[in-house]
């Protein structure tokens, strides 16, 4: 059975369905991904039907397609703007933007799905130091560049900041415009890396720009932020930390895509209190940010893609004045 949206998307961005039969109870999405995600624990699948329950319930974007036929069938080929925002530990809204792409394949193969974000970054004033991650593609740093210790990412500890080792460069222009390159080439795979584990047809593109290029070029923005030089905790729409890894920042991507933390609220950000993953979700991206091996689910790849296909909401948005 093929998902045929009837139609490209207009500018409403309302993908009209004559299947919306084929849109599924929550119960029988989570058997599709699961039947996508070997070996999870019943620890972590009960942990991922709860998420999945919790976001169908809570995002504006009302609508639950079979996983198979988003990722395999026939979906018109289109291109929409995601935007509004999802709630996190209850407490706030935060934004949710980014564009969705169904593209058609030569030869009669299943369409691909590409998923971009660009976030426009407000640059400091030049002087001081960099605090870096680690000392991975130094050589795009100008000037002494200082490695010490034990990169964060690999610090075997659940903190995004450790004190594993001391990685620094100057603060220049040159050298933050490299560090945002680097994001832009690095943090995609991730999600890309992950994508391609479980065979989902999926391409995503993450683009950091500066503020004043993004604005010259007159790139379409979807999060503008100021850049802070040190690392720490700081929600993803406050601000970016050039200490954060880089899989903390495919983590903070995900939250622009609209998922939500898959821990207990305000955990790690005091040492007294670790952070604590949701039972089972110590393997998840979305669960514990900082390490390199976790991953993106299935999941993960479904509820951003799957709003697509959904009505266009209707309601206030929170964070509609950041997009204009």
């Amino acid at each position: 059975m093929a998902l045929v949206v009837l139609g490209a998307i207009g500018a409403s961005g309302c993908a009209a369905s004559r299947f919306d039969a084929r849109f599924l109870p929550s119960d029988d999405v989570a058997r599709e991904l699961e039947s996508m995600t070997p070996d999870l624990s019943a620890e972590t699948r009960a942990t991922f039907r709860d998420v999945l329950a919790t976001t169908l319930a809570e995002d504006a974007y009302t609508c639950a397609p079979s996983p198979r036929e988003v990722f395999f069938g026939d979906v018109e080929e289109g291109e929409r703007t995601i935007r509004g925002a999802m709630p996190h530990y209850r407490f706030f809204f935060g934004p949710m933007h980014y564009q969705v792409r169904r593209v058609r394949s030569r030869g009669g193969a299943p369409g691909r799905w590409e998923v971009a974000a660009t976030f426009a970054v407000v640059l400091p004033r030049e002087g001081g130091t960099l605090e870096l991650a680690d000392c991975d593609g130094k050589e795009r740093y100008e000037g002494e560049v200082v490695c010490r210790g034990v990169p964060f990412s690999r610090s075997n500890t659940t903190e995004a900041c450790p004190a594993s080792g001391e990685f620094r460069a100057a603060g220049t222009r040159r050298n933050m415009e490299a560090l945002l390159a680097r994001w832009s080439e690095e943090a995609e795979r991730y999600w890309n890396r992950d994508a391609e584990r479980f065979g989902l047809p999926i391409r995503y593109d993450f683009t950091f720009l500066p503020h004043d290029q993004a604005a010259r070029e007159g790139a379409p923005v979807d999060l503008t932020l100021p850049l802070s030089t040190t690392c720490g905790r700081t929600p993803y729409f406050w601000s970016l930390r050039s200490g954060w890894s880089l899989p903390v920042i495919a983590h903070e991507v995900g939250h622009l895509l609209g998922l939500a933390d898959e821990y207990e609220a305000l955990s790690g950000i005091v040492p007294f209190y670790p952070k604590k993953p949701f039972p089972g979700a110590q393997t998840s991206r979305m669960g514990l940010s900082m390490k390199e091996d976790t991953v993106l689910y299935p999941m993960h790849h479904w509820i951003v893609v799957r709003r697509y296909l959904c009505p266009e909401p209707s309601g206030r948005d929170p964070w509609g004045h950041a997009f204009q």
